[in-house]
C-alpha cells in the first residue's frame, strides 16, 4: 500500500516475488537469473523499502531451488494428487513447487509458515477452489512424507538418477554413454550446487595486486583462480562485500564465470592485431581480449541484435575500454570486404548450453534430445563463415558452453575435413601443453561451467 507521507512502499514478500519470477520462467521461457535481477531492481529504493538480506536470500533460494529440482517437486505432486500434473493449472503447479521446496529443503522455515504463506498467495492470484487445492496437497504431503520414497537404482536406475540428480532422463542417458555413470554423477552434482561468484580484474583501471588488496580489505574473501593466467580471474567468497563496494560500478572488475574467461586466453591476442569476436554479446570475451592486449588491439565485436550491441558498448565504456568497435552484423553472412582481414577470430558459438546448468538451471527442462540437432547446423555455418576472415597463419578459436560432442569435437572434425587449410594447434592451459588443440572444461574438475575450446591455425596460403 502507498504511504502518502512520501515514505517508501513495502516490498511484496519473498515468496510472492519468487512466484512472479517462476511464473515467467515456466510459462514465458524467461531466464531465472535475468528475471530475478529485474525484480530486484524493480523493488528497490527509493520507491520501495530496502529488501532485507534474509528476504533476498529466501527469494534467490526459492527461485533457483525450484528451477533445479522441478522434476522432483512435480513427481511428488503427482504422488499426492489424484489430478494429473498436465491437468493442474500452471499457477497452481508453481505454487505447489514453492511450498514443497520449503517443506523439503528449508528446515529453518516452520511448516505452518510454508503452507499458510503459499495458500495466501494462491488466494491473491487465483480462485478459492485452487487455494483449497494447494492447501490440501501441501497438508497431504505433511501427512504422507515418510511414505514417499524415490525408486532405488535397482528398481529403476534412470528414474532414480533423474530424481536425485535433478536432470532429464535423456540427458543422463547421453552423458553416461559419453563419460560413464560415475563421471556423469559427479558432473551433474556440480550443476545442483550454487555457482561461485567469479570476477575478471580490469588492469586498465586497477592493477590486479591492488585489486586483491582492496578485496581483502573489504572482506570479500578473494581467491585467485589457478587456471586463469595472470591472476586475472578471482573467486569471491563474500558476495555481499563486493556488491556493497563501488568496484563493479566503477568498472574495476567484471562479473564473469571462470570458464568463460578461458577462450580469450587460448586465443592469445597481441597488441596491434586486428581481432574479430563474431558472436560477442554481452561482450565479456571481447573485454577479456581488450584487457589482455592492454586496450591496444583493434577488436570488432558483432551481434545480430541492436540492443545487444548497445550492451557491448555500455560494458566496454564502463570498463574504460576504447579499442572495441561493436556492430550489428549477421555472422552467418560473409562480409566480402573483411575476407582475410583478421589476425585472430573468436567464435563463441550459440549452443545448447548444457555446460551452464548451474547458472541457468531452467535450461535442463527446456531442452529435448531432438532440439540438440539444430545447433550443429548453425555452428557449422558460422565456422564456415569464420574461415573467410582469418589471415594466412592467423588463429581461429571455437568455443561453446556445452558438453555435447556433436556441438564440440564433431563440429571441429567436420571443419577440418572441409577446410584442409586449417589444422588444430597446440596451446598452453593451466601449466600444461594441450597437444590435441582442444579441451573440455569439466565442471567436476574445474568447479565452474562446462566449456569446450579448440584452437586452429590457418596455413600460409590463400586457398
Amino acid at each position: 500500500m502507498i504511504n502518502w507521507n512520501n515514505k517508501a512502499i513495502e516490498v511484496p514478500s519473498a515468496r510472492k516475488l519468487a512466484y512472479n519470477v517462476l511464473f515467467d520462467v515456466f510459462t514465458k521461457d524467461a531466464y531465472a537469473n535475468l528475471t530475478l535481477q529485474k525484480v530486484m531492481k524493480t523493488y528497490a529504493p527509493p520507491k520501495y523499502q530496502m529488501m532485507s538480506k534474509s528476504e533476498k536470500g529466501l527469494l534467490t533460494e526459492i527461485v533457483y531451488g525450484v528451477c533445479r529440482r522441478y522434476n522432483y517437486l512435480t513427481w511428488i505432486i503427482g504422488k499426492l494428487s489424484t489430478r494429473p500434473i498436465s491437468k493442474i493449472d500452471e499457477k497452481v503447479t508453481i505454487l505447489l513447487c514453492i511450498g514443497l521446496y520449503q517443506l523439503l529443503f528449508l528446515n529453518r522455515i516452520p511448516e505452518s509458515a510454508a503452507v499458510n504463506e503459499t495458500v495466501n498467495i494462491a488466494k491473491q492470484i487465483t480462485h478459492m477452489g485452487n487455494a483449497r487445492f494447494v492447501n490440501a496437497i501441501l497438508r497431504n504431503y505433511l501427512r504422507k512424507k515418510i511414505q514417499i520414497r524415490i525408486p532405488t537404482a535397482k528398481e529403476n536406475n534412470l528414474l532414480h538418477l533423474s530424481l536425485t540428480l535433478n536432470q532429464p532422463e535423456w540427458l543422463i542417458r547421453r552423458m553416461i554413454k559419453q563419460v560413464g555413470q560415475n563421471r556423469t554423477k559427479a558432473i551433474l552434482e556440480e550443476f545442483n550446487k550454487s555457482p561461485s561468484l567469479d570476477i575478471y580484474s580490469n588492469p586498465i583501471k586497477l592493477p590486479v595486486n591492488k585489486l586483491l588488496e582492496k578485496l581483502k580489505f573489504l572482506h570479500a574473501e578473494p581467491t585467485v583462480i589457478p587456471f586463469i593466467s595472470g591472476q586475472q580471474g578471482i573467486r569471491i567468497g563474500n558476495g555481499d562485500a563486493l556488491f556493497k563496494s563501488s568496484l563493479i560500478k566503477e568498472g574495476m572488475v567484471y562479473i564473469q564465470s571462470a570458464a568463460s574467461m578461458i577462450p580469450a586466453s587460448i586465443l592469445e591476442p597481441c597488441r596491434g592485431e586486428a581481432i574479430l569476436d563474431m558472436c560477442a554479446a554481452p561482450g565479456s570475451k571481447s573485454i577479456n581480449i581488450a584487457q589482455l592486449t592492454e586496450n591496444r588491439a583493434r577488436i570488432d565485436a558483432w551481434d545480430l541484435y541492436e540492443h545487444k550491441v548497445n550492451l557491448i558498448k555500455q560494458n566496454a565504456a564502463k570498463l574504460g575500454i576504447t579499442c572495441i568497435q561493436a556492430e550489428q552484423h549477421d555472422a552467418t553472412v560473409v562480409d566480402e570486404k573483411r575476407i582475410g582481414l583478421y589476425d585472430r577470430v573468436l567464435l563463441d558459438a550459440p549452443c545448447s548450453g548444457l555446460g551452464v546448468l548451474a547458472h541457468k538451471p531452467e535450461i535442463r527442462w527446456r531442452r529435448s534430445e531432438e532440439s540438440l540437432k539444430e545447433f550443429p547446423v548453425i555452428q557449422r555455418k558460422l565456422m564456415e563463415t569464420a574461415a573467410f576472415y582469418v589471415k594466412p597463419e592467423g588463429i581461429l578459436v571455437y568455443s561453446t558452453c556445452t558438453l555435447n560432442k556433436e556441438e564440440n569435437e564433431e563440429v571441429i572434425t567436420w571443419f577440418l575435413k572441409t577446410h584442409p587449410n586449417f589444422k588444430l594447434q597446440t596451446f598452453n592451459f593451466n601449466g600444461k601443453r594441450i597437444t590435441e588443440g582442444m579441451i573440455t572444461i569439466w565442471p567436476d574438475e574445474y568447479h565452474t561451467d562446462g566449456f569446450f575450446v579448440a584452437r586452429l591455425i590457418r596455413s600460409n596460403s590463400n586457398d
